[in-house]
């Protein structure tokens, strides 16, 4: 706990509801899912999930399945195939 006894239950709410979110993502679509990716109006892929990026939170580390580049992007520009 720090010297800001009315700021710290916020930030510890925070927490746990960001590691409950992440887990649900995780739940959702594990490494090894495939996605497609919103570019515009259209979508890209298909993208397979790769490992979860250690502390980048709500973030989709992907392979293109065709060509083997890699890219980072929010989970919500995506959708599953």
């Amino acid at each position: 706990m720090s010297h800001y006894t009315k700021i710290d239950p916020l930030f510890d709410q925070f927490r746990d509801a960001r590691d409950a979110a992440e887990a649900k993502l995780r739940e959702a679509l594990p490494p090894g899912s495939r996605v497609m990716i919103q570019s515009g109006p259209e979508w890209i892929g298909p993208y397979e999930v790769l490992e979860y990026p250690r502390l980048s939170f709500g973030q989709l580390h992907l392979r293109n399945v065709e060509t083997g580049a890699e890219r980072r992007v929010g989970y919500a520009q995506t959708k599953p195939v």
